[in-house]
């Protein structure tokens, strides 16, 4: 397991689509007032393979919400 750090706005996008207690989080924010999610490494891999040049982890997820609303 590893552990990434996304804004707020970026944790809340997709967990407000997914059940309760399926997404784990450090209970306080970093330093950097993110939210620090624990994924296994494959998936920040993933991540990291769909990220554009000098996008974050955040910017991503939030690309990512926004084209799914956009299928719905």
């Amino acid at each position: 397991m590893i552990r990434i750090g996304v804004t707020v706005e970026a944790y809340e996008a997709p967990v407000a689509t997914l059940p309760v207690g399926t997404v784990a989080c450090e209970p306080q924010l970093s330093a950097k007032c993110e939210r620090l999610i624990w994924t296994e490494e494959i998936w920040r891999n993933k991540l990291d393979a769909m990220r554009k040049p000098g996008e974050s982890y955040s910017d991503l997820i939030l690309r990512l919400v926004e084209v799914e609303a956009a299928h719905r």
